[in-house]
């Protein structure tokens, strides 16, 4: 089973073909970033259009069998998701009513603090709230919607694990340990604290390819993502090791500035670069398949390219998916 953990793409029959040659068997797409309920409902309403309306090659991913039995019929499942917290409008009767419309995994925040926390663009001064961010954790913690940190900063990432009472994870992030401070978006990056601390709630970090995070930036090579993978594998155990692109293909510029400012800014607070290509030998996740070869080659074995491929996500999503039985 291969496992894309974040793609933030355009919908679209290319893409959902994309996603069948490159034998993906489950992909976590974003629905939401700084949208309010009622625009977010709109777009989780048009993906269930969608998939229904492409069912030879999409299968709706609300549970780890979900992704299993769309893998094994050669279809992809897709699994919904928010990069944010806003969709919830601070309101916790919000989490249950979207986990019911299908939605398994949100971001407490994006790039910027919010009412659950700060996000990579706030410095670490702030954290998780007292009030909200905790309520909203133990909320999703009940009905069996998946915490992301991927876009908080090291402060709220912390705390965010300590609040949790179930494993927590950072769908697309990388090590800042092994890739340093020299690519463009550095601070978007994991300490290997919080990948350690990640790793002991029993979470998963989805490994990206992002030009902006990844090794050498836009000159990564398979070779150089390898060792990343072989990097975290050693700091953290290949059982919270597993794949998370972070690819996004399709969009225009409007939402590329909406990415970016929201309704909050007239331009980036953060400088950012234009468009960047994502490396040839990714292409569109085709690329995954050499990967696993690259790190089959390396020593790895099947069992663990299993676990890293996609068997590490199944594990979370199987026990992170469902209502909490205590409450």
């Amino acid at each position: 089973m291969l496992v894309d953990a974040l793609q933030f793409v355009k919908p679209a029959r290319e893409r959902f073909e994309e996603w069948h040659a490159a034998g993906i068997s489950g992909v976590h797409a974003t629905v939401a970033i700084w949208e309010d309920s009622t625009e977010t409902l709109r777009e989780v309403g048009r993906w269930q259009r969608l998939l229904a309306e492409n069912s030879d090659l999409l299968a709706e991913g609300r549970s780890a069998d979900d992704v299993r039995a769309a893998g094994d019929d050669g279809r992809t499942a897709v699994i919904l998701g928010f990069q944010n917290s806003s969709p919830f409008e601070d309101d916790l009767d919000l989490v249950g009513a979207f986990h019911q419309a299908g939605v398994r995994i949100a971001q407490l925040t994006y790039n910027t603090q919010n009412s659950a926390g700060a996000g990579c663009w706030e410095g670490d001064d702030a954290g998780l709230s007292r009030t909200y961010g905790i309520n909203l954790i133990r909320e999703m913690n009940r009905v069996g919607m998946l915490i992301d940190v991927s876009h908080c900063n090291e402060r709220t990432s912390l705390e965010a694990l300590e609040a949790s009472e179930r494993p927590v994870a950072i769908t697309h992030a990388n090590p800042r340990g092994f890739v340093g401070e020299n690519v463009e978006l550095a601070f978007r990056n994991k300490s290997d604290t919080v990948l350690k601390k990640a790793a002991e709630s029993g979470g998963v970090v989805g490994l990206s390819m992002y030009p902006r995070i990844a090794p050498s930036g836009v000159d990564c090579t398979i070779d150089q993502f390898c060792d990343m993978v072989t990097y975290t594998v050693d700091l953290i155990g290949v059982d919270h090791v597993g794949l998370g692109s972070d690819y996004y293909a399709g969009q225009g510029d409007e939402e590329l500035h909406w990415w970016r400012q929201g309704r909050w800014s007239r331009k980036p607070m953060v400088p950012i670069s234009g468009p960047v290509e994502f490396p040839a030998w990714f292409a569109a996740g085709s690329g995954y398949a050499t990967v696993l070869e690259h790190l089959r080659k390396r020593g790895f074995s099947e069992s663990e390219i299993e676990r890293i491929a996609g068997g590490n996500w199944l594990r979370m999503f199987d026990a992170g998916f469902v209502a909490d039985p205590r409450n």
